[in-house]
């Protein structure tokens, strides 16, 4: 009877080991992490006039940018996402998701790639041809967004 017991409850202890560190929190990415990840894919990047925001840093390349806001609070990145969601174009219905720390949008037309992403107080705006697709994918990911 123990070593059926044991043999249940090992592997159950060493999946719980393996696969729980992997649900820790997303945390946001700083403006230094952006810079980082937008140059490897060629991006120059620059920081803009911030107004009353923490920062905002712009990376281009030909007709493309990608443009990474730092915020005072949650609240105010809510805002600015839910602004820059209202900007897109007409013909675009974006895939999201949206929860009170994350919230994504995406979505392409035959020339552009739209990528609208919020973590906790910074937003990523991406409007892109449709070439730099994965460009800008890659730096999402590279954010862990």
């Amino acid at each position: 009877m123990k070593r059926t017991i044991f043999s249940w409850i090992f592997p159950l202890l060493v999946l719980a080991v393996l696969t729980l560190p992997g649900c820790s929190a997303k945390s946001a990415a700083t403006a230094e992490d952006f810079q980082q990840a937008a140059e490897s894919v060629g991006y120059t990047v620059e920081e803009q006039d911030s107004g009353d925001i923490v920062s905002i840093h712009m990376a281009t390349k030909d007709d493309s940018a990608i443009v990474f806001y730092v915020c005072n609070s949650e609240q105010e990145a809510k805002t600015a996402l839910t602004n820059l969601r209202s900007n897109l174009p007409e013909d675009i219905d974006p895939e999201h998701v949206d929860s009170s720390y994350y919230a994504r949008y995406t979505g392409e037309n035959d020339e552009s790639y739209y990528s609208l992403i919020r973590m906790g107080d910074t937003v990523l705006a991406a409007a892109v041809e449709l070439s730099e697709k994965e460009n800008v994918q890659s730096v999402v990911s590279e954010l862990g967004y």
